[in-house]
């Protein structure tokens, strides 16, 4: 699995973290604060839970707010990552296609001092010719690929990503929605178990729903990275190949002009 992959699978983990923890929290939240024991009355327990309704409401709320701002700053920690590996990749590169340059300037110059003859002079002059050629169309293929490659990355890691917003939002409106109609009830006299009864059950189906959509995600970025990765893998041992070819057809222009 690749890094991308694994980040898209903690996101998908934390999304559903938010839906499961609401049930949890409101209930436990309405329970801390209804009289226990055996002498507690179920009514005062029921009208208990219209009382506190606001206060619960503001805890769900806030809760869903705080999960939702602990998986933004995942996110912006990740790509804070992925980008400075990118990064480093790129220097790292430029350092290798530098020193290649170095090299080859130097066998150029070797090359150079060795041809005596017109014959082997113009033969230095078209190898150099060729190969520079053949260095600069890998560069542009490899460079192609590679930018293609974090392209499409970075488009399938957002269309994720904007999903799991998007189920984070109907599961959000959904509890939003249930809570106001709690709200509603309590201010109308319906019995308040009812309200209560009824909010739980409503912050289940839309935990239910949330998990559903979050889980026909699950597994849905990896393939398309690893196309991703197999088509810039392809274009890279193209573009070597190539390479390869032509430096091959050049090397040997040479040879033949300095009789080797």
């Amino acid at each position: 699995m690749t890094k991308a992959s694994n980040t898209a699978a903690r996101l998908l983990a934390l999304a559903l973290m938010c839906a499961l923890v609401v049930p949890t929290f409101v209930f436990a939240e309405e329970a801390s604060t209804t009289p226990r024991g055996p002498k507690a009355p179920g009514a005062a327990a029921a009208a208990n839970f219209c009382t506190n309704i606001d206060t619960m409401a503001a805890r769900i709320m806030g809760g869903i707010g705080t999960r939702e701002d602990k998986m933004k700053e995942r996110r912006d920690v990740r790509t804070l990552r992925k980008d400075t590996k990118r990064d480093t990749r790129d220097d790292k590169l430029v350092t290798n296609r530098d020193k290649w340059d170095d090299n080859r300037t130097d066998r150029y110059v070797k090359l150079e001092a060795r041809a005596s003859t017109t014959e082997q002079k113009a033969a230095v002059t078209a190898y150099k010719t060729a190969l520079e050629a053949a260095v600069k169309t890998r560069k542009a293929a490899v460079d192609a690929a590679l930018a293609a490659y974090r392209t499409g990355v970075d488009a399938a890691i957002a269309e994720n990503q904007t999903a799991i917003d998007a189920a984070a939002a109907t599961f959000k409106s959904a509890i939003d929605t249930a809570i106001a109609k709690a709200k509603a009830d309590c201010a109308s006299g319906v019995a308040a178990a009812t309200i209560r009864d009824t909010l739980k059950a409503s912050i289940k189906a839309a935990q239910d729903a949330h998990k559903a959509s979050l889980g026909s995600l699950k597994g849905t970025l990896e393939p398309k990275i690893a196309a991703l990765k197999a088509t810039r893998d392809a274009a890279v041992k193209a573009a070597l190949d190539g390479f390869k070819t032509a430096h091959e057809a050049a090397l040997a222009a040479l040879k033949a002009a300095f009789g080797l």
